[in-house]
């Protein structure tokens, strides 16, 4: 128990828990994959336990180490998808105006047709 002349005893308190996003986890994950950067370290700077990041490590090591390039040119990607879109409208736009000079040209044709015949 305690002495009656020492203030009580609190109760230990516990940290909230944090919930860290998919992107969040990574970016620690690759933090504590860069050169000179101990696990410890990390895990300190964020608030995390040990062996967290580890499992973290384990679970989210190849998306960590994946280059993003891919995800950098997804600006480039979304542009390259609306040039594309565009080319699309025009080629159908010309293959309509082609199929309507066609339709005229054999639509002339057959009265030639006919006024030969007679």
């Amino acid at each position: 128990m305690t002495d009656p002349g020492s203030p009580p005893e609190r109760p230990a308190r516990r940290r909230p828990q944090r919930r860290f996003s998919l992107g969040e986890k990574i970016a620690i994950v690759r933090e504590s994959n860069a050169p000179g950067m101990s696990a410890a370290h990390v895990a300190r700077l964020h608030g995390i336990a040990v062996n967290v990041l580890y499992y973290w490590r384990k679970a989210y090591g190849e998306v960590a180490q994946t280059d993003l390039t891919t995800f950098a040119s997804r600006g480039t990607m979304v542009k390259e998808i609306e040039d594309l879109q565009l080319q699309v409208r025009n080629l159908e736009r010309l293959l309509g105006k082609r199929t309507l000079e066609v339709a005229l040209l054999r639509e002339r044709l057959g009265k030639f047709d006919d006024e030969a015949e007679s």
